[in-house]
């Protein structure tokens, strides 16, 4: 009888540790991106007292990226790019500047997996108007919900760099 009280409440627990696992999972996979717009000066000193350039490892590296796998972090930076410009271009975003391409400097952190955790973006174009700068911020905010990069890492990791974006 007591080994029997005793496993009930051992499975009892278990399905407790269950439940409660499975909604953090779930919280984890639904948490929302942070798109920031160096423009916007009070949310980009918010974000700067995170200090996140010294919790990631930035991907290129030469100490935390090998030689062999160099190549296929590049593929995988450039193919993220190729992603948000498509994506874009599937939104029907619209930078409405005559410019031909729109040039950005992003810097992105990502989850372990790949998920965008931040997005700093500053737009070097000065033609973009602030309403584009904000819905170009609102189109990376549903990307970045969607999309991931293709690597993974045993912890957080991060990437900057100038980028440029064909004007459709």
């Amino acid at each position: 009888m007591k080994i029997g009280y005793n496993l009930l409440i051992g499975l009892m627990l278990l399905t407790l540790a269950c439940k409660q696992n499975s909604s953090e999972d779930k919280t984890e996979n639904t948490k929302e991106p942070n798109i920031i717009n160096f423009d916007d000066k009070l949310a980009f000193a918010d974000f700067s007292k995170l200090n996140l350039d010294e919790k990631c490892v930035n991907l290129l590296d030469p100490r935390n990226t090998s030689k062999t796998e160099r190549e296929r972090v590049i593929k995988s930076w450039s193919n993220f790019h190729k992603k948000i410009n498509k994506f874009m271009k599937e939104e029907g975003f619209s930078w409405e500047v005559p410019d031909s391409t729109i040039s950005i400097y992003n810097r992105i952190y990502f989850d372990k997996n790949g998920t965008v955790n931040y997005y700093v973006f500053n737009i070097n174009n000065p033609s973009i108007s602030e309403l584009k700068k904000a819905e170009f911020k609102n189109v990376l905010s549903k990307f970045s919900k969607e999309v991931h990069i293709e690597l993974q890492r045993a912890g957080q990791f991060a990437q900057c760099g100038k980028t440029k974006y064909l004007n459709y």
